[in-house]
């Protein structure tokens, strides 16, 4: 990764405050992260932070595809966890190996779980309410005038 990310200078700022505003973002931020993890073999880090602002650019104008693709992909990865480590406890030979492999195993269905939720209120989000007056208690008195 021997490119430098190009940074557009706007007018009312230095070349350090160029810097560091782009470096700041989540884009550039994520794009160093996934640079770092060898995910990327020779893509500039530039294209990395191009696409990653027009998947946020597209989420901010309301398509939610990209992160409901995402979150099911990710679902699958932890069901696919959970039974490989679900079957390494079933032939563990000691019951420790297998109590570290049950509880991982279950970690993973319920993050698994989790994803499926936060994709289910993506797509059809909860009706939310807003009432003028709200009772909270056993015993509630309410005088709404004089007779």
């Amino acid at each position: 990764m021997s490119e430098l990310l190009r940074i557009s200078q706007r007018d009312d700022e230095t070349p350090s405050q160029s810097r560091a505003r782009i470096a700041l973002t989540p884009e550039c931020l994520s794009a160093a992260v996934l640079v770092t993890c060898k995910t990327f073999d020779e893509t500039p880090v530039t294209d990395v932070v191009e696409e990653l602002m027009r998947q946020t650019a597209a989420i901010n104008s309301g398509d939610m595809t990209r992160a409901e693709n995402m979150l099911l992909a990710q679902a699958h990865t932890l069901d696919g966890l959970f039974a490989k480590l679900a079957g390494q406890a079933l032939v563990a030979n000691h019951l420790d190996k297998m109590d570290n492999f049950l509880r991982l195993a279950l970690k993973a269905q319920n993050q698994s779980r989790a994803t499926l939720q936060t994709l289910a209120e993506l797509k059809a989000p909860k009706q939310i309410a807003f009432v003028k007056q709200a009772n909270i208690g056993n015993q509630v008195q309410v005088n709404n005038g004089t007779q």
